[in-house]
């Protein structure tokens, strides 16, 4: 959910029919007192449809993002934009690989376009689940970055949010399983913190596993940043051996460089507990909310906390006993905390929102009559937004390299040489820690250079993914090996060996 520029809020999710034989993204927008103002289903017939994120855009419409089984019984990435009277601009679906529930968890826009998380499903223990996604103003895939796979390490890494800092970096949250320091193993869940440059190159992935003198077990699930670069995280510290044992609700801190700082557990006596969202207040102090248990088979308890950069508490609140946690909260415009959550009451699901103040107790009312969608010249209506939507295929690269490779023939070549530019450029980077590949699926144009067995440059040319065959006339070359390859951004993409005879 969002607040958006009236002072309203935009609500989306997950709409059930009583006995879930259907479902249907929905989205709801509400006036400041979280009245419903109009509404719309999203992929009617798909099969199964569901919201992830939210934004508003500068022309007053909103991006969002999530799944739908339109075309995979399990779910595919889908990422649209509607504008300001909630029609639909475009909408892309990113199909992969079938029978992996794979969703478009959280977008933001970035210069020149969007950046999308996208979490992808398969084998539990597998590293294969964290994606970002560069995409164009439209929604086009200009390039797919993984991480979490490369580390040796690593099992299981999986991300729950990801989000955007003020210098154009972005942190994802998540876990995975990763021994303690110094072994190979049993692993252990831990939380995972991935920091990311503006191109796609990770800055650092960092397990927490060590420190207060302790080893460290647990999940992250989002993150806020202060102009320090130091990074405060929502989740939960597992202590077996703690007393009693159990799961805490806590809040992680990180510096800018990967290095784990310290924990604050919040409740030190919970059995079972999960901080899902965190939020900063205007007078810099933060929000973390989420809820917990006492005693194994006990009554849950959702509640709320305002703690200060040390973990100091400084107010709480207790929201009801249940043991459905809120799905999403935001501090507004006006420092107020909005909060929305699930519930069952043993015969359907309903989605409940509360506002709180800075003190955390009950907003009041506002009686002032707020005008709401003014941007939209006309009443906007309640109806249904269809998932008529460009198809994206993105596993190809991966599943078949040959598809980002420069292909030379006849080889050997007499008078004239064809090269074949791929239609998707893969650049792998390494060094000590990563072994990272990027997959560039809008590119534009890229340097083809040949070179003779002496190192020196007999060809260069520039080549346009819109072109894919060169044709170069090698007459006159000597006869003996040279080696092709295309530079895109600095860094060889491709290469091939040719033969002149």
């Amino acid at each position: 959910m969002k607040q958006t520029c009236d002072k309203g809020f935009i609500i989306g999710g997950q709409l059930f029919n009583y006995n879930r034989t259907k479902n249907e993204g929905f989205l709801y927008k509400t006036t400041i007192n979280g009245e419903i103002i109009w509404s719309k289903t999203v992929g009617q017939d798909s099969g199964g449809t569901g919201i992830y994120c939210i934004e508003q855009t500068a022309g007053g419409g909103y991006d969002i993002a999530g799944s739908t089984h339109k075309y995979d019984s399990w779910g595919d990435p889908f990422i649209m934009k509607i504008n300001a009277c909630g029609e639909k601009e475009w909408c892309r679906i990113y199909t992969s690989t079938p029978d992996t529930f794979d969703y478009a968890n959280s977008i933001y826009p970035v210069p020149g376009g969007y950046i999308a998380y996208i979490y992808r499903t398969g084998a539990l223990y597998a590293n294969d689940h964290i994606f970002l996604f560069r995409l164009g103003p439209n929604g086009d895939l200009l390039w797919q970055q993984q991480y979490g796979s490369n580390d040796t390490l690593f099992v299981g890494a999986a991300g729950e949010h990801m989000m955007v800092t003020a210098d154009y970096r972005y942190l994802i949250n998540g876990y995975c399983y990763y021994p303690d320091s110094g072994t190979t193993g049993p692993r252990y869940l831990r939380p995972l913190i991935i920091k990311v440059d503006s191109t796609g190159n990770a800055d650092w992935e960092l397990p927490w596993r060590y420190v207060g003198g302790a080893h460290f077990y647990g999940m992250s699930e989002r993150s806020i940043v202060d102009n320090h670069h130091t990074i405060y995280s929502c989740g939960r510290h597992i202590e077996e051996e703690g007393t009693p044992p159990g799961d805490r609700p806590t809040m992680l801190k990180t510096d800018v460089n990967g290095n784990e700082i310290s924990y604050h557990d919040l409740v030190p006596n919970s059995w079972q507990a999960v901080f899902f969202n965190i939020n900063w207040f205007q007078d810099s102090t933060i929000e973390v909310d989420g809820g917990w248990i006492i005693t194994p088979g006990g009554e849950g308890q959702v509640g709320v906390f305002k703690v200060d950069k040390t973990g100091n508490i400084l107010d709480s609140a207790n929201i009801m006993q249940t043991v459905y946690c809120f799905s999403d909260a935001i501090v507004d415009h006006d420092n107020k905390l909005f909060l929305v959550q699930p519930l069952h009451d043993g015969y359907q699901w309903r989605t409940y929102a509360w506002k709180l103040n800075s003190d955390l107790e009950f907003d009041s009312l506002y009686t002032y009559p707020f005008v709401y969608d003014s941007l939209c010249p006309h009443p906007i209506v309640s109806d249904t937004i269809p998932l008529d939507c460009v198809i994206v295929g993105i596993d190809e690269p991966f599943r078949d390299p040959e598809t980002g490779r420069l292909k030379a023939w006849p080889n050997p070549a007499n008078n004239i040489l064809h090269i074949d530019i791929p239609e998707h450029l893969r650049s792998e980077t390494s060094n000590a820690v990563f072994n990272l590949s990027t997959v560039y699926h809008q590119w534009g144009s890229a340097v083809l250079e040949i070179f003779d067995l002496f190192g020196r440059k007999v060809y260069s040319k520039e080549a346009f993914q819109s072109e894919r065959r060169l044709e170069i006339d090698v007459t006159g070359w000597g006869k003996g090996m040279y080696v092709a390859r295309l530079v895109y951004n600095g860094k060889t993409v491709s290469t091939a060996k040719v033969m002149v005879e």
